[in-house]
């Protein structure tokens, strides 16, 4: 357990305390800001009702979270690899899983900090209205296992191509299909394969959660099959990570 936290928390320390970590937050804040004060100052948007108002936010930060773990994950044993540190650190004392678990919770802790840093945006746009405190529980409980999967699914390609250009350019194009619906008009998703991508798209279920009680307010029991979809979406990722964590590639 020792060195799993030890993992964690360098992992971890390298993403918030570094130069570059410190330009990520700086980078997730702005965004985040430039995204309140349009949808504040626009007059347009500026007219949307308050819960559509936290739903765009929400699958925002979601979407920005996803692609935090795609760029982690990717790094995980590629960018070991590439350092010439990856044979020196699986040739020490260091289960795979070990390695493996110390490298998602550093990823969890970092997407911990962007969730809390989220927060106040989440306050400032939403206050007013409703459903806000359903809006940080699901963003929580939804997109947890939707950013930790990404992680999971990079770490894996990382460990199986070798290559963090590869692994992230893979992550970050699947990403992009799976935020589609943040950025599809409702007509197209409303068609049939529009439907068959929101059924077995873990993204698009957390959005339809977020649609779902922070707009419509609907009870937790809806959004049961939703929560099984980003489950298993987590379990199959892990799955893969740990298949090609114990074999990474070497050449």
């Amino acid at each position: 357990m020792n060195t799993i936290w030890i993992i964690a928390r360098k992992e971890s320390s390298q993403m918030l305390c570094s130069q570059k970590g410190m330009i990520w937050l700086l980078t997730f804040s702005g965004l985040l800001s430039a995204f309140s004060l349009l949808l504040v100052s626009n007059t347009e948007l500026s007219l949307l009702d308050n819960a559509q108002v936290v739903y765009m936010m929400a699958g925002t930060v979601m979407a920005v979270g996803a692609l935090l773990a795609a760029i982690l994950g990717s790094d995980a044993y590629a960018g070991e690899k590439e350092r010439g540190t990856l044979v020196p650190l699986l040739c020490a004392p260091i289960a795979p899983d070990a390695l493996l678990v110390g490298k998602i919770l550093g990823l969890l802790i970092a997407w911990g900090v962007m969730f809390v840093a989220s927060v106040p945006y989440l306050w400032g746009v939403g206050a007013s209205g409703q459903n806000l405190g359903a809006a940080l529980f699901y963003l929580a409980l939804f997109g947890t296992p939707v950013v930790l999967g990404f992680g999971y699914l990079a770490m894996a390609l990382s460990a199986r191509t070798g290559s963090v250009l590869a692994s992230l350019l893979s992550t970050v194009t699947l990403l992009m299909l799976a935020a589609s619906p943040l950025v599809i008009g409702p007509g197209l998703r409303g068609t049939a394969i529009g439907r068959t991508m929101d059924a077995i798209n873990p993204f698009a279920g957390a959005l339809n959660t977020f649609d779902s009680v922070i707009i419509d307010s609907e009870p937790f029991s809806a959004q049961m099959a939703r929560l099984l979809l980003v489950i298993v979406w987590l379990g199959l990722c892990l799955i893969a990570a740990r298949r090609n964590a114990t074999r990474p590639d070497f050449q």
